[in-house]
């Protein structure tokens, strides 16, 4: 069995056309899990009244997109499971068997990124989206070994994702996948970028960093806590000195120069919660980090980019 879990707040048009996209997606054995962070446009309702038990619904009471999405994870029964964001559209409905034939190719690789585009033209893939080492006109339609995904749309080994904690849910949202990347190589797995794992996004965001929003404080706060956790001295300092100056000018171009200092502030003085995580990765890590960041491309079989026929999980 392989399960979707879709996390959801205040959408139900857009988790509507992400719902249905899901349902026809061809495997025999699927469920659909929506996580709902309480929302108060009547998703819940809606889901209810149009899909009814083609759709295994989690309420929960408060919102947390980091929480919700572990919850989700928790009460999944697939091998794999596809966690996507709920203005998501999946355009190809033989992704979930492109995505197993792999799986079951690269037994080390605990996470498959998908190549986000938007509906119209899935196989190209939004800027925003791409935070590779790898150039997008270089590497859109190659495989190649990486330290990044979109949360918005992912493949996961369930028992993986399990085992590591999933998200860190003190970060709430922003740089969670960065954090979960991080405990995956840690644990000594592998992240797969595939070009032919593709959907469509809805709702095109564009860089956030230009737009005044909680994002603008979290994205402060959690690469400093990404820090706190991983990084040891001599590399913290060299990494943060220049992403916090350039937040910091994005800051007062954008207009989010205030919530820059708080998250400055309470991102060095992290929480108790925080600290007491910290454990710098070794340096047989941060050799496999500098590996993928020189870019290596993966040879993957045709018969696996179209989802050859593999046993059912």
């Amino acid at each position: 069995m392989v399960s979707v879990v879709i996390i959801n707040y205040n959408n139900k048009d857009f988790l509507r056309q992400c719902v249905t996209s899901a349902l026809q997606l061809d495997w025999p054995e699927l469920e659909v899990i929506v996580v709902d962070n309480a929302s108060s446009d009547g998703s819940p309702e809606m889901l209810e009244a149009e899909f009814g038990p083609r759709v295994r619904l989690i309420r929960r009471q408060q919102n947390s997109p980091t929480a919700g999405r572990n919850q989700g994870f928790h009460a999944a029964r697939g091998a794999y499971i596809l966690s996507l964001d709920n203005d998501i559209v999946l355009t190809d409905k033989t992704v979930v068997r492109k995505a197993v034939s792999l799986f079951t190719r690269f037994s080390k690789v605990a996470a498959l990124a998908f190549k986000i585009g938007t509906v119209e033209n899935p196989e190209e893939p939004l800027p925003e989206h791409w935070w590779y080492s790898l150039s997008i006109k270089e590497a859109k339609n190659r495989f190649f070994w990486a330290d990044y995904f979109s949360e918005g749309a992912v493949f996961f080994r369930t028992e993986v994702v399990r085992a590591s904690g999933g998200y860190d849910e003190a970060f709430f949202r922003s740089f969670e996948a960065n954090d979960l990347v991080f405990k995956l190589l840690r644990a000594g797995f592998d992240l797969l970028y595939c070009p032919n794992l593709s959907c469509g996004e809805l709702r095109i965001r564009g860089f956030l960093y230009k737009k005044r929003s909680d994002v603008s404080y979290l994205g402060v706060r959690n690469r400093i806590w990404i820090v706190w956790k991983y990084y040891p001295i001599w590399r913290a300092l060299p990494y943060l000195l220049g992403r916090i100056a350039l937040s910091g000018f994005r800051s007062v171009r954008y207009g989010w120069f205030d919530q820059f200092l708080r998250g400055v502030r309470d991102g060095l003085f992290a929480p108790r919660v925080i600290r007491l995580q910290r454990r710098p990765l070794d340096k047989e890590i941060w050799r496999k980090i500098h590996l993928i960041h020189l870019g290596k491309f993966v040879d993957v079989p045709s018969n696996l980019m179209e989802g050859a026929t593999v046993g059912q999980e």
